[in-house]
């Protein structure tokens, strides 16, 4: 089975235990994670729209998408919609999915004040309830393809910092050689806003959907010594945010889930003392004293942790 059509049982299943009829989503998380669409990326806010909604019971899925480049087979062509502003049309769109008139549950990741009377219209026997934690406890570990993409982004990530760092410039000298590094790659798309100041530097990326990440100091130490080389160490099954914080040196430190992006967990000295990590849960781990900092992305294995950011530029 595809990694796509397995993250889409994950959801599925976790939606029907949740009592969820059918999903209406706009996060591109979201909807890479249920339907693994190649969407076009875009920077910047905008409000909600409904662009992928999911029938439970069927796994029947309809996809704003103008095109069906990147589109997945198992998705009918004839459930793709293209771009609107007109509120009667979305309307059609939405009463015109099977089940969306008898859903008890209909489950959404955000809306707007429009939407909600919208949404209320098109299926007016539901309850519409919030999904995101749902959606995201299904996300928090990771299926063995997904940590494969993982690694791929953070190969890419590394070219960066290895340019970035080798560079002889300014530090917006150092950015132009990390970023272009990260696109010959094979990623042109940035998880979070590159890092290079002085001898720090830090790139994320996004490729197959998935971040990878990595930081380092110039000259800094060795793998051992490094900043956060003891919280990776304390990043095994059943370890609690209150363990981390006692593994955790002085200074700045964060550890977070990685996977499409930002996610659950979230540990650092004021928050997430009661998260209990999971085998399979891939963090982004980084930690700076002075002058040194160094940040890694790594997978929670039945044992040692595994540093997926491999590459030692």
């Amino acid at each position: 089975m595809s990694l796509h059509l397995q993250r889409r049982t994950r959801a599925v299943d976790a939606l029907a235990a949740a009592g969820i009829d059918m999903l209406v989503v706009g996060r591109q998380d979201h909807i890479n994670y249920i339907t693994g669409a190649h969407q076009l990326w875009t920077a910047g806010a905008r409000p909600f729209g409904p662009v992928c909604t999911l029938n439970v019971a069927t796994g029947e899925i309809f996809l704003l998408s103008t095109w069906d480049e990147g589109v997945p087979d198992d998705i009918d062509l004839d459930h793709l919609h293209g771009i609107t502003w007109n509120g009667a049309i979305i309307y059609q769109r939405l009463a015109a999915n099977p089940g969306m008139a008898a859903a008890q549950r209909v489950g959404v990741d955000a809306w707007s004040p429009g939407m909600a009377g919208l949404l209320s219209a098109v299926a007016p026997k539901a309850e519409i309830v919030p999904v995101d934690d749902v959606l995201l406890r299904a996300r928090r570990t990771k299926l063995p393809s997904e940590v494969d993409a993982i690694r791929a982004a953070c190969a890419v990530a590394a070219e960066a910092v290895e340019a970035a760092l080798a560079h002889p410039g300014t530090d917006a000298q150092r950015l132009a050689a990390g970023v272009e590094a990260m696109a010959l790659a094979g990623s042109s798309t940035p998880a979070a806003e590159p890092r290079v100041h002085g001898p720090i530097v830090d790139f994320s990326c996004i490729r197959f959907h998935y971040e990878g990440g990595l930081g380092r100091t110039a000259g800094g130490a060795p793998p051992e010594a490094r900043p956060h080389a003891a919280l990776i160490a304390a990043c095994v099954p059943g370890a609690t945010g209150q363990d981390l914080r006692q593994a955790a040196p002085e200074g700045d430190w964060l550890i977070r889930g990685s996977g499409m992006g930002f996610e659950p967990p979230v540990i650092n000295p004021r928050y997430g003392k009661s998260e209990i990590l999971e085998e399979h849960m891939v963090l982004s781990v980084s930690a700076s004293t002075g002058e040194e900092y160094a940040r890694d992305t790594v997978l929670v294995t039945e044992s040692t942790p595994e540093i997926l950011s491999s590459e030692e530029p």
